[in-house]
């Protein structure tokens, strides 16, 4: 299920057990705001009838007791589980799992949602659906939250422009998302600079000047800047890049989240090099753009498979380590570039 379908689920069938997974992850918030919003309609009881778990691992005994507890002066409960992660799960949590929802139709009051990282539970495509998809797709409402096409970035810009009162066109919308790129999180970002910026000189029309004005040298030029780097293997580019990030007051778990695709985009790409595969059958495999392509093969048998799996390890425990006290922010990330670059 899209997007699309999970708006028509809303309006006539919202409770239900979900799997919130895919890349935009301003989608799957903004869902939950709607289904939060239908489920818990009462603030007064928001804290008893929305109950919200944290983190990579399930703690199926404590979400069955979320489940299982009635809602408090309302006909039906919202629980929430953020960033579960399917993928990682061992055969113990899975048996876990199979319990768990074996308890849905035996309380129909409750709405369960799993949100997931694009990361955490492959998706797969239509035509091949992912191994998660198939297995847990009779037991779980599964909705992908994929990144838009430009046709639907320029409609949901061009409204949000509206409603700031902000007249647009085509031409700087898409001056916008070649700076910024197709996240939504970056580009609502985006939206209330340009917003801002332009109130405050009185302009009622967005131009492409404006565009390059604000938004000129913000997160996707930067993240450009450190992709070329860890390409090319030049640690006096990368730790250039990640300055400016810091100047520019980019939260360092984004800086984080820059590092970690890059080479998480780079680990296939290896696994490919290393089997022997032309650029032309990786292209036809992965479907990357052939240019950037070019890099990335050039990167990955510059890296080497083994070393690579290294640093994807090494990220993953700085991102622990940033969650329980350790060496976090810039310092580990510079620190990881002198080490790795």
């Amino acid at each position: 299920m899209d997007a699309r379908g999970l708006k028509e689920k809303l309006n006539t069938a919202p409770i239900d057990w979900y799997v919130f997974g895919g890349e935009e992850d301003y989608l799957k918030r903004y869902y939950l705001s709607l289904l939060r919003k239908q489920l818990v309609p009462d603030e007064a009881f928001a804290a008893l009838n929305h109950v919200v778990f944290d983190g990579a691992e399930v703690d199926f005994g404590a979400l069955a007791d979320a489940v299982k507890a009635p809602p408090m002066m309302a006909e039906c409960k919202l629980v929430e589980w953020r960033y579960a992660d399917f993928e990682k799960m061992k055969e113990r949590e899975k048996a876990a799992l199979a319990q768990l929802l074996s308890l849905k139709k035996e309380y129909p009051y409750t709405a369960l949602v799993f949100v997931t990282t694009a990361e955490g539970f492959e998706m797969g495509t239509q035509k091949r659906p992912g191994k998660l998809v198939t297995k847990y797709g009779k037991d779980l409402c599964i909705v992908d939250f994929a990144l838009s096409s430009e046709n639907a970035l320029l409609a949901w810009l061009k409204k949000h422009f509206d409603a700031e009162g902000i007249a647009v066109t085509a031409q700087p919308l898409r001056e916008l998302l070649m700076l910024v790129g197709n996240s939504m999180d970056l580009l609502s970002h985006e939206v209330n600079k340009l917003s801002a910026y332009l109130h405050a000189r009185h302009k009622a029309e967005l131009t492409a000047e404006d565009v390059h004005a604000v938004a000129a040298g913000t997160v996707r030029s930067d993240a450009f800047a450190l992709s070329n780097a860890v390409y090319e293997g030049d640690r006096a580019l990368a730790l250039d890049a990640i300055r400016e990030m810091k100047a520019e007051r980019i939260d360092s778990t984004m800086a984080l989240g820059m590092l970690v695709r890059i080479y998480q985009e780079l680990l296939p790409v290896a696994i490919l090099v290393e089997d022997g595969k032309e650029q032309k059958d990786i292209e036809a495999a992965l479907k990357i753009n052939p240019f950037r392509l070019k890099h990335m093969v050039k990167a990955a048998r510059s890296i080497g498979l083994l070393r690579l799996g290294e640093s994807i390890a090494a990220l993953s425990e700085m991102d622990v380590a940033s969650k329980n006290g350790g060496v976090a922010g810039y310092s580990a990330i510079e620190m990881f570039l002198l080490q790795n670059l």
